[in-house]
C-alpha cells in the first residue's frame, strides 16, 4: 500500500475548496505543478479518481466527497493531539517521575518534595532512588522525567548530547569522626593524618571512586576498613568508633540511628566542591512540572547552603 501523506490530504482539501489546482496553488503558495503532483500521486495511492477536471477547474467525485470528508477528520484529530500535547506540557498537572541519587533523597527530597506540592497540589508526583547508572538508564528509557545526581563522571552522559545537566549546587566534602577521636580536636584534618586510620567507605557508585581519589591524587593510600552503599551505615560504624569517613552530603543532626554523636570537620585538601546537578532528556521539551521542580530544587539548596557546616 502506497504511502499518504498529511500534505497531500491537506492539498486536497485546498482543491476541494477553490475548485482549482490554479486556486488552490495560490491558497498554498506553491507552484500548480507540485499541488497537481500530489493530488495524483493521492488518487494513484487511493485507487480511486478524486476529481473530474474541466477546462476552468475541478469537481469532486462522489468517492473524492467521501475522501474530503475523511480528510477534514483526520486533520482535525491531528490538530487536537497538537493542542493536546501542548496543554499537557505547559500543564501544572499531571504526572512527575523523579529520580534522585540514593544519600541525597533522604536529605533533600522531602523538602523539595513538600513545597513542590504546595504550590502544586494537582502534580501527581513520584520519585525513587539510586545509584547515578540506574537513574540515568531510568531517565534515557523513559520511565523518570528528571533526575538529581552528583555531577562526578559524568563524560559519558555529557558527550552523548542525550542528557541536558544544569548544576544547582556545589558541596564540599568533609570529614566524620568519633566524638573521641584524636583528630577530632582539630578544626582542619589533612588527607595524610587520615590515611593510616581505618577508614568507612561509602562506595555507592560513584561516591567510593570519588572519595578515594582524593588519596590517590595526593599519592596516599587510604585503609579502608568497611564499605557500605548505606549513608546512614557509614555514620552508624563511625559513631561506633569503628573508624572515619569523608562524605559529601550533609544532614542537620550529627548523630546516628543509635542516638551516638559523630563529629565533623573540615577536610584540609584542595579540593573542588562535589556539584549536584539535575538532568533531563535533550531530546525532550521539558514540562512545565519539570521546570518547576528544577526551579524548586534550586530553591531548596540555596536555603539549604550554609545552614549545615561540619562542626
Amino acid at each position: 500500500m502506497a504511502e499518504i501523506t498529511l500534505k497531500q490530504l491537506e492539498y486536497l482539501l485546498a482543491a476541494a475548496e477553490a475548485g482549482s489546482v490554479t486556486g488552490a496553488a495560490a491558497k498554498l503558495f506553491l507552484s500548480q505543478s507540485a499541488v497537481s503532483t500530489a493530488l495524483a500521486d493521492l488518487e494513484q495511492s487511493l485507487g480511486a479518481q478524486l476529481f473530474v477536471r474541466h477546462p476552468r477547474g475541478m469537481s469532486l467525485t462522489a468517492v473524492g466527497r467521501e475522501v474530503v470528508a475523511d480528510s477534514r477528520r483526520i486533520i482535525m484529530g491531528i490538530e487536537e493531539m497538537h493542542e493536546s500535547a501542548r496543554s499537557s506540557v505547559d500543564s501544572l498537572a499531571g504526572k512527575l517521575r523523579v529520580g534522585c541519587y540514593s544519600s541525597l533523597a533522604p536529605v533533600l527530597l522531602p523538602m523539595v518534595i513538600d513545597d513542590f506540592l504546595r504550590k502544586h497540589p494537582r502534580v501527581e508526583l513520584s520519585f525513587m532512588e539510586g545509584d547515578q547508572k540506574t537513574l540515568a538508564d531510568s531517565l534515557a528509557n523513559g520511565a523518570l522525567d528528571l533526575i538529581i545526581i552528583y555531577d562526578y563522571q559524568l563524560h559519558e552522559l555529557k558527550q552523548s548530547g542525550a542528557f541536558t545537566l544544569t548544576r544547582v549546587y556545589a558541596s564540599k566534602p568533609y570529614v566524620v569522626l568519633p566524638v573521641d577521636h584524636p583528630l577530632a580536636e582539630q578544626r582542619r584534618v589533612s588527607l595524610r593524618e587520615l590515611a593510616p586510620e581505618p577508614m568507612i567507605l561509602f562506595d555507592l557508585a560513584p561516591g567510593g571512586e570519588y572519595f578515594l581519589s582524593f588519596f590517590q591524587l595526593e599519592g596516599l593510600e587510604p585503609t579502608v576498613r568497611f564499605q557500605t552503599t548505606s549513608f546512614e551505615m557509614v555514620r552508624a560504624l563511625v559513631a561506633r568508633g569503628l573508624g572515619y569517613s569523608i562524605l559529601s552530603q550533609r544532614t542537620a543532626i550529627s548523630m546516628s540511628y543509635e542516638g551516638l554523636q559523630v563529629a565533623t570537620r573540615e577536610l584540609a585538601a584542595d579540593i573542588p566542591p562535589l556539584g549536584i546537578a539535575t538532568a533531563h532528556l535533550s531530546r525532550v521539551r521539558p514540562t512545565a512540572r519539570v521546570r518547576a521542580f528544577m526551579e524548586q530544587v534550586e530553591t531548596s539548596l540555596a536555603l539549604w547552603n550554609g545552614m549545615h557546616e561540619p562542626r
